[in-house]
């Protein structure tokens, strides 16, 4: 082992503090050869090691972490980088011998009891970001505490790693196939029975990313049909952003059309977020797709416990909520706050806008792949296309409309950016009186007769998001063009 090992770019020494590296809603994120060089993931995966020594995961635990990566440019050798740093701290990797989704690195956490998994991945974000996203023992998005220490404590001690070829003889990394454990999980927790002599026809876009055959491979052994598009990994996700919303997925929504099929499943870079097209070949939203989950459990499956959303989340979570007695958590945007309330036993369900969703009884983390198969398991259950549950959730817990908005920005947006815009809100938006203003993560309005608008900056890149909810396609439209002007005024 050494402090100064071969490897491209030099390392930073004691007292060299690595410039730039903020973490956001889900780890650190960078543009690749700009701030993601491999010096700065060593440094970075370095003060991860740090607090694995200095904060022993509670519980008889293997000291050992699950390395994987997504499919963008040089994710491998940068996870390989990750695992020589950890090997070089004495700590044992489990080094994924392929691109993996990031909930497969949580699952295997819980599985094996690890002390915490490290991704390379950016997640939704386009082709030239990558990532490292730190998974703790609990198998969840890192606690802001835990962040914060990594940033104070970056550069601060020597990097140590150990090489590659070193770390494989000795069997302090090995490589593993985390697919089949992984898989074998989904089909436990799924109903399949009733996927077993199914006829459902499924189209799936998983965009050149992590999420690759799985739902094929998940339903194999089943009479279900599944056609997977851009299933092979691709650095530059095919020259598209692989975030699975509706104006990615236009190619999915003519496919399901065309192909008639009963549903259309997207997943993103690392497949820990889940996009839906019903049978019609609408996209159904992200808020549509967490309510109908929500509704699944609570209803179907006659499971208890807390509903989380955050303040991006749509009002149909509070009247599901009512309707089943369970308490309902509204957080900051990140699935982090999600996944507190899960391991704290608050919460059994509870998802993002951004189309990340995630249940307690699996792991505290976002899976996309698990999340879109129990929707088709509520479509077989209940008998009922895609459009017809949409149709149902709207007649019991209302008809909202919800859409988002983003606007690059040139620079970062000042830390008092929402409260100078809540103090110059006009009395009225979109016709609507304003009722309520907060600043628990942006500026939120709240509007007579329910509806919202609600501007915050992205946490892992350059955008203002105007998010905004209401009655009808009209008002959320005049909404979201008040909230662009609004964002724009001097």
């Amino acid at each position: 082992m050494t402090t100064m090992p071969k490897g491209p770019g030099p390392l930073y020494q004691k007292g060299a503090r690595p410039h730039r590296i903020v973490f956001g809603t889900d780890g650190w994120r960078g543009r690749v050869a700009d701030d993601f060089t491999f010096p700065n993931v060593r440094a970075v995966v370095h003060v991860i090691a740090e607090y694995l020594r200095r904060h022993p995961a509670p519980g008889n635990r293997r000291r050992a972490v699950a390395v994987g990566y997504d499919t963008r440019f040089l994710g491998d050798r940068f996870a390989e980088t990750a695992a020589e740093v950890l090997a070089g701290h004495g700590i044992p990797v489990l080094l994924s011998d392929g691109p993996v989704p990031t909930p497969t690195i949580s699952l295997m956490i819980r599985l094996k009891r690890l002390s915490g998994g490290i991704v390379i991945t950016a997640s939704h974000n386009p082709a030239h970001y990558n990532g490292v996203k730190f998974k703790p023992y609990y198998a969840g998005p890192a606690e802001p505490a835990m962040t914060q220490w990594f940033e104070r404590h970056l550069g601060r001690t020597p990097v140590h790693a150990m090489p590659l070829h070193e770390g494989v003889r000795t069997r302090r990394i090995q490589r593993v196939d985390f697919v089949p454990q992984y898989l074998a999980c989904v089909r436990r927790f799924m109903d399949f029975d009733v996927f077993r002599r199914a006829r459902l026809r499924i189209a799936v876009d998983a965009m050149h990313g992590a999420g690759d055959h799985l739902v094929a491979r998940a339903l194999a052994g089943t009479t279900c049909r599944v056609e997977t598009a851009h299933g092979d990994p691709h650095p530059t996700f095919g020259d598209r952003r692989p975030e699975p919303t509706g104006e990615h997925l236009g190619t999915l929504c003519q496919t399901v059309i065309r192909g008639r099929f009963d549903l259309g499943l997207a997943t993103d870079g690392d497949a820990d977020r889940v996009g839906l097209v019903d049978n019609q070949g609408r996209f159904v939203t992200s808020q549509e797709t967490m309510a109908l989950l929500a509704w699944h459990l609570l209803e179907d499956r006659r499971w208890r416990g807390g509903l989380a959303k955050t303040v991006a989340g749509t009002n149909v979570m509070a009247t599901i909520a009512t309707a089943f007695r369970v308490p309902l958590y509204e957080t900051p945007v990140g699935f982090k706050h999600i996944a507190t309330l899960m391991f704290e036993g608050k919460v059994l369900f509870g998802g993002e806008e951004s189309g990340g969703f995630g249940i307690s009884r699996v792991m505290p983390e976002r899976d996309g792949t698990l999340m879109g198969l129990l929707v088709a398991e509520m479509l077989l259950q209940r008998r009922r296309s895609l459009a017809q549950l949409v149709g149902d959730l709207r007649r019991r817990f209302g008809a909202w409309t919800y859409r988002r908005a983003d606007v690059a920005l040139e620079a970062p947006l000042p830390a008092t950016f929402a409260t100078t815009l809540a103090a110059r809100l006009p009395n009225r938006l979109a016709g609507r009186p304003v009722r309520r203003v907060v600043t628990t993560d942006g500026a939120k309005v709240f509007l007579d007769g329910g509806s919202w608008i609600l501007w915050r900056a992205s946490g892992t890149e350059p955008l203002l998001r105007i998010y905004a909810e209401g009655t009808s396609d009209r008002e959320v439209r005049q909404l979201l063009e008040a909230g662009r002007a609004l964002a724009k005024a001097p």
